[in-house]
């Protein structure tokens, strides 16, 4: 697994207040598109927090039910992990690591929007999920990043998400 690190604040885990691990999965179809989710005026790849008592591989699974109503299978274990230092996470002024798990899932199911279970925020911000093709994500992602409609930051790290992703595939050709 490639873990990459990412600390523009030069914070050590002695600084940090919280920490917060989540998982995200890139989900993609045989016609080469992924699938991403819209929500609180950013684009992000489907997933979410691990919850106490759950392995990383149940996260993913969970966090991808109740987020697109689909059913993934962990066959392999996550590909990517970024850790992020930061001063002022989310506007909190907590200093937080957060550590995201990314997992790869090629399925041709569709969101099935009656599966999924939406939590409050998700709900107050109009989350929505669509396909982009995967060849031009790096484009789109650019383009919305240009334009203010996702958060730089998270923009970033879709990005380094993307590029690992290409590369890993491109060694297993």
């Amino acid at each position: 697994m490639i873990s990459i690190e990412i600390n523009d604040n030069n914070l050590n885990d002695d600084d940090i207040e919280m920490f917060v691990t989540r998982v995200k999965g890139l989900i993609i179809n045989s016609r080469g598109k992924i699938l991403l989710a819209h929500n609180n005026n950013s684009y992000q790849f489907p997933g979410g927090h691990v919850e106490d008592n759950e392995s990383l591989d149940e996260s993913v699974v969970r966090e991808i039910k109740e987020e697109t109503g689909i059913k993934v299978e962990v066959t392999k274990e996550p590909f990517l992990v970024i850790t992020t230092y930061d001063n002022d996470y989310f506007g909190s002024s907590k200093k937080v690591r957060n550590r995201i798990y990314y997992y790869k899932f090629f399925t041709d199911d569709v969101p099935n929007l009656s599966e999924t279970h939406y939590d409050e925020l998700e709900l107050a911000t109009d989350f929505n999920l669509f396909y982009v093709n995967l060849n031009g994500l790096d484009d789109f992602l650019k383009k919305e990043m240009n334009c203010g409609n996702i958060d730089k930051c998270i923009g970033r790290e879709m990005l380094i998400v993307y590029d690992n992703y290409m590369k890993s595939e491109e060694i297993n050709l």
